[in-house]
């Protein structure tokens, strides 16, 4: 189990970029910016602290050996950690106390309670975070136009008043997924093919330009500079807008369209996501077809314009 096995489940997509205190770091757990954090609304504050310690810390059942004749746990790797221990350590003096005491316990009726096991942070095997196969310059967007065809379908389904409300849901949100798998889709194959844009976002993002390594490691990062760009383009959330626009502009050199019409779908997304199609305030998620229908088409012409402005590049050899 590695720090970010839970990401399916958290609720980090919700948090501002500013959030970040590490947000060019693929490979470690989620750190929230102290800076930011002292000033954040109250359930931003919770969900930060929250997300930090799940992010280091998960239930005994998942990591550690059972000892059934003694019966209890076998802390082999340290522990057991308890959310009162660590989260005032982290957090005291930059969150109300009132607040990480809330924190405390929720975790603590959680199942984990109050004996939580490390999280063992290791890479992926080479094989799962290259099984994404595209094998043309062109396959992204005809993979994009399939899942929104596809979407449309759900649309014509019959059933219950009840479900059709729920498909409605699940094709909003999965025209929001499809555009960020387009975007994904299309940097991992020109970053994993071509030699040139992987020099150029090694030499202008600052995620790896401003890396500072040590000479006797230079050959030996010079040998898996592919693989660490694809691992990060993996590891990153593809509706952060602007740090997708710093992808594309510092490795390929184009400007990506407006995101801004993107905006109230991707909040509308996360309401339905992370809390079952209910907003902040509780109120029901409701979606007309011609608002989903709107959404895939914008979808489909921003991936167009994508792939046309990439018509400059040469294919890679």
């Amino acid at each position: 189990m590695g720090w970010n096995d839970h990401i399916d489940d958290s609720e980090l997509a919700n948090l501002p970029p500013e959030a970040y205190g590490n947000i060019f770091d693929t490979d470690g757990p989620f750190d929230p910016n102290d800076h930011w954090l002292e000033t954040a609304d109250e359930d931003d504050q919770k969900t930060a602290m929250r997300e930090w310690f799940l992010a280091r810390y998960c239930d005994p059942a998942q990591e550690t050996p059972y000892n059934g004749r003694e019966g209890g746990y076998l802390f082999v790797n340290g522990g057991p950690y308890d959310p009162a221990d660590e989260l005032p350590e982290r957090f005291s003096g930059i969150v109300d106390d009132k607040l990480i005491d809330e924190v405390v316990e929720d975790l603590h009726g959680e199942a984990g309670g109050d004996e939580w096991a490390p999280i063992r942070n290791e890479y992926p095997d080479e094989e799962d975070w290259l099984q994404l196969n595209i094998d043309s310059r062109d396959a992204p967007l005809l993979r994009l136009k399939t899942r929104t065809e596809e979407a449309r379908q759900v649309l014509t389904l019959t059933g219950s008043p009840q479900a059709r409300e729920l498909a409605k849901l699940l094709v909003f949100s999965n025209g929001v997924g499809a555009l960020e798998a387009f975007l994904w889709e299309t940097a991992d194959f020109w970053f994993k093919n071509d030699d040139t844009a992987l020099h150029n976002i090694i030499t202008n993002l600052p995620k790896f330009r401003d890396e500072q390594i040590k000479l006797g490691d230079i050959f030996k990062k010079q040998a898996r500079l592919r693989e660490d760009v694809l691992r990060y383009l993996q590891s990153i959330v593809w509706h952060r807008w602007h740090e997708v626009k710093l992808i594309f502009k510092a490795g390929l050199h184009i400007s990506l369209p407006n995101f801004d019409i993107f905006k109230d779908a991707l909040v509308k997304r996360n309401d339905i996501v992370h809390r079952c199609g209910h907003t902040k305030d509780g109120a029901i998620v409701s979606l007309s077809d011609a608002e989903i229908q709107d959404l895939l088409c914008k979808v489909e012409k921003f991936c167009s314009e994508v792939n046309i402005l990439l018509l400059s590049r040469s294919n890679p050899k």
